[in-house]
């Protein structure tokens, strides 16, 4: 029996119904020739028969108020693992659907705190694979792995694998630039512990941000309860989410930064922002001030050289409501490279502990209700680089990931983004109360991506249709 870590105790205590701390994340596949009807029932009872690994085996054991401990168990697969079917015709829309009404529910905390479900009958002959686990029981880090341990890079590998089989056993997972990148922003938070003999320095650049916040220096990002609150502010009343995606060929995205001389994550945000502030114009709620996003972000520079933690998470001012997509981006680009070097001029430690602040401001506007008039941020935009490579589960190609984003403190939207093979996902994630139709918000996100190649000039034929909520 294992006693829970303070921070991982922390996502149990802080848990309630309309803030599960849990992450989940699907995986689609392209069911193998001549295997429409039976790829899913093979998976499903492969799923049932298989055994779990840790963490995946340990069930949460209460030694007090408060003070608890993991205890090693056989978890029953007939619970964990469900088989459950889109209803016909099986769109994207309504597989959407079904992924948000399972993704509702806490977890029971009498079990293992996971479940698995194999969801079939998508459309074109597809099936999906979907996790759920707490966040107490595995990190970001760790649930790459798992995600990334049940899949080959071979079609020829016929293994029936889970995400909580071990990550020991069978082939191992390849170190991509998405595992590395979470490792070290985890590094950094674990390395909060070591904090009293990395605080020399810190004074002076906290004292920047003081002079920063009293307009006696130039600032180079957003201050914390400096935005302004919008629809997207409205915080979740339950556990209700809803979801969408849209996938923009990598390559297209990629062609546009080139071009415009910006990177991927300047693109993104700049399609992303557009189509929020045509959002608001659309329920008559517009803002008249830039709005905000909490972002991690890497530091690294074009070379990608230098060892160490190089990632912190920054408030960034997107571009101004009314804006072109080009001066838009413009905007954009300048308020990212102003924010990086900003987090490049900061000592580690700094960073770390300003990234701590900020996502204090945010908890604190959930927790202090006159806060909640003055935001630090309007949503959460983050990415992470994919596998390149193809994957595929026995035999069966991966064609989307998505994780389902966890609605911020402070507001009710994440917008998550990642590279996967020759595309670009798109996820979004929103309570109701602020973005009840997110499908409507994915096209207005391709609208503005295609109006930002012509205006690029880069239009390109090869832009997918946007995935259904």
């Amino acid at each position: 029996m294992n006693r829970i870590s303070p921070t991982d105790l922390s996502f149990l205590l802080l848990e309630r119904a309309n803030r599960p701390n849990h992450m989940a994340a699907y995986t689609i596949f392209e069911k193998p020739e001549g295997q429409g009807s039976t790829f899913g029932p093979r998976l499903f009872d492969a799923y049932r028969r298989s055994q779990a690994a840790k963490p995946f085996n340990q069930k949460l054991k209460w030694l007090g108020k408060d003070v608890a401990a993991w205890e090693t168990v056989e978890p029953d697969m007939q619970y964990h693992i469900r088989h459950i079917a889109v209803p016909a015709p099986g769109s994207m829309q309504q597989f959407h659907e079904t992924v948000s009404f399972l993704n509702t529910g806490l977890l029971d905390r009498g079990q293992p705190l996971w479940e698995c479900y194999v969801i079939d009958g998508i459309e074109h002959s597809r099936i999906a694979v979907m996790i759920k686990v707490h966040h107490s029981l595995i990190d970001g880090e760790g649930g790459l792995r798992a995600m990334r341990n049940f899949l080959s890079d071979s079609p020829d590998d016929m293994t029936l694998a889970g995400p909580w089989t071990s990550f020991d056993s069978g082939r191992k997972p390849r170190r991509t630039e998405s595992t590395s990148r979470t490792e070290r922003l985890h590094g950094a938070l674990s390395g909060l512990g070591n904090l009293p003999g990395d605080v020399i320095g810190v004074g002076s650049d906290v004292a920047d941000l003081g002079a920063q916040a009293l307009n006696l220096k130039a600032r180079k990002a957003s201050l914390p309860f400096a935005a302004r609150r919008t629809l997207f502010n409205n915080t979740p009343k339950s556990a209700a989410r809803a979801y969408a995606n849209v996938d923009l060929p990598f390559a297209d995205v990629k062609a546009i930064a080139k071009t415009t001389e910006t990177s991927v994550n300047d693109v993104v945000m700049t399609v992303v922002d557009d189509a929020l502030h045509h959002y608001l114009v659309e329920h008559q709620a517009p803002t008249d001030v830039p709005l905000v996003a909490f972002m991690p972000m890497s530091l690294r520079d074009k070379s990608g050289g230098g060892g160490g933690n190089q990632v912190s998470a920054e408030l960034i001012p997107m571009g101004s409501p009314e804006a072109g997509l080009l001066d838009r981006l413009k905007e954009i680009n300048a308020a990212t490279m102003r924010a990086k070097d900003k987090g490049r001029s900061m000592q580690t430690t700094s960073r770390q502990v300003y990234a701590l602040i900020l996502l204090g401001s945010l908890t604190m506007a959930d927790a202090v209700p006159w806060l909640g008039k003055v935001p630090s941020a309007n949503l959460v935009i983050s990415n992470m680089k994919g596998p390149s490579e193809q994957l595929y589960l026995a035999g069966a190609p991966m064609v989307a990931f998505q994780g389902l984003p966890i609605v911020p403190p402070g507001a009710g939207l994440n917008v998550t983004f990642a590279s996967i093979g020759t595309e670009l996902c798109i996820a979004i994630g929103a309570a109701p109360e602020a973005v009840r139709e997110p499908f409507r918000l994915a096209e207005l996100i391709e609208q503005a991506f295609r109006s930002l190649q012509i205006a690029a000039g880069t239009a390109s034929p090869t832009t997918r249709k946007t995935s259904a909520p």
